[in-house]
């Protein structure tokens, strides 16, 4: 990779033209032909594929191979912070290389205030007895049973297949297999839970309902028709923090599982006093900072935010396109929605990196090994499994980030 030119703009923005040079694009060609080999079975070999496919059939496979390491590199050869995806254009491409342009934003001028020797009052740390019997009914729900129903009451939780239908015709987020809803929760509209009362495992119904006219456009205010299967109905049945249950659970008695959880319920306690004493020094550390928000640092946060919340339904077993029509929300709602918190995060970040900056805080890749190391072993899967799913740059610079967020901490003085 070459860098031929780097042209500095306004606007905190940064145009570098980069050129990918013929070895390396030519063992790019090659490992993308083994990669996409099974797609051309009437082709044995590279040259054959180019002959009946032309010569730049394998070139979208290779640039994608290819620009995010040439990017990084330069970026770091250059000593450019980015923020956001950077706008890139292929503009000459053939057998010999390729050259692209990347239109980068920089991350804005921060000017920070005081972010040592900050005060803040740090909760006062104690148990009630409300908190004891809370922390106890915690425990026992945490440690309920499901009980199989024959048939579905409130409360009850009913596993499901469903289809909606408007018109006779299917509407897209309106399917779902094996959905678990627990009835009375509201998650469902008006109507749809209310008539899944008395349903047994394995019985079918047809639901009527007519949606909110404060809906999606494309739903709202119409009859819609849903064809619901029942799979399981279940009832979660609560433990008593008796000394039966105590001994199930490995203590000598009631007496002894309460001063477990009291010491669990405390130290929560205690951590989220630290929390709130540190997030009351973040705080001041943002409000007296001055920076311009990068609209593209606050659209990418965003979209990690939406990212996020994607992969918890998709733990719970529903799309997002089904979280928005079950809201009456289109995804552009759903990103103003985000937009402060967004926002909030950006902020955040802006006024960490300058106070590592500062502090000349640097962080490697053997000091973030213990960190894969702990996770790996907390979640049961392989280290290198860890990494595809949070990047080793994602990592350094997260670990880059709490440790400038442990500067303003440490120094500061408990009320």
């Amino acid at each position: 990779m070459t860098v031929l030119h780097r042209e500095d703009r306004e606007g905190r923005q940064v145009l570098l033209t980069l050129r990918i040079d013929r070895d390396t694009w030519q063992q790019a060609l090659d490992e993308a032909f083994v990669r996409v080999r099974d797609l051309f079975p009437d082709c044995a070999d590279r040259a054959r594929l180019e002959a009946a496919h032309g010569a730049d059939a394998l070139y979208q496979e290779a640039v994608n191979a290819t620009f995010p390491g040439a990017l990084t590199e330069a970026v770091k050869a250059e000593g450019l912070t980015v923020v956001g995806a950077p706008d890139l254009e292929i503009t000459a491409i053939g057998p010999d290389g390729y050259t692209f342009t990347a239109l980068i934003q920089l991350y804005p001028q921060v000017k920070l205030g005081q972010y040592k020797g900050l005060k803040a009052v740090y909760p006062r740390v104690e148990l009630s007895d409300e908190d004891v019997t809370a922390a106890l009914a915690e425990y026992c729900r945490a440690h309920a049973i499901s009980i199989p129903m024959l048939q579905a009451d409130r409360g009850d939780e009913v596993t499901l297949d469903f289809e909606g239908f408007v018109d006779g015709v299917a509407f897209e987020g309106g399917k779902a297999e094996n959905y678990p809803l627990v009835l009375g929760s509201g998650t469902f509209i008006p109507g749809f839970e209310e008539q899944l009362l008395g349903i047994r495992p394995e019985e079918e119904r047809e639901i009527r309902v007519t949606f909110p006219r404060a809906y999606a456009p494309e739903l709202a205010g119409k009859d819609a028709t849903f064809r619901v299967k029942a799979h399981a109905v279940t009832r979660r049945s609560v433990p008593a923090p008796d000394d039966a249950f105590a001994l199930s659970q490995g203590f000598a008695d009631a007496a002894e599982l309460r001063r477990s959880v009291m010491t669990q319920a405390l130290a929560r306690k205690e951590e989220d006093a630290r929390g709130a004493f540190a997030d009351a020094l973040v705080q001041q550390v943002i409000d007296g900072m001055e920076v311009d928000l990068p609209p593209a640092m606050v659209e990418d946060q965003i979209t990690g935010l939406i990212a996020q919340l994607t992969a918890r339904l998709q733990a719970q077993g529903m799309k997002l396109e089904q979280y928005l029509e079950l809201g009456g929300l289109t995804e552009e709602d759903l990103r103003d929605q985000a937009r402060s918190q967004a926002e909030t995060g950006a902020r955040y970040e802006l006024a960490m990196m300058e106070i590592a900056r500062l502090e000349n805080i640097t962080v490697t890749e053997q000091d973030v090994e213990p960190e894969y190391e702990r996770l790996s072993r907390r979640h049961g899967v392989p280290v290198q499994q860890v990494k595809q799913l949070l990047p080793v740059l994602r990592l350094i610079h997260e670990t880059r980030l709490l440790r400038a967020r442990s500067v303003v901490v440490d120094s500061a003085v408990r009320l």
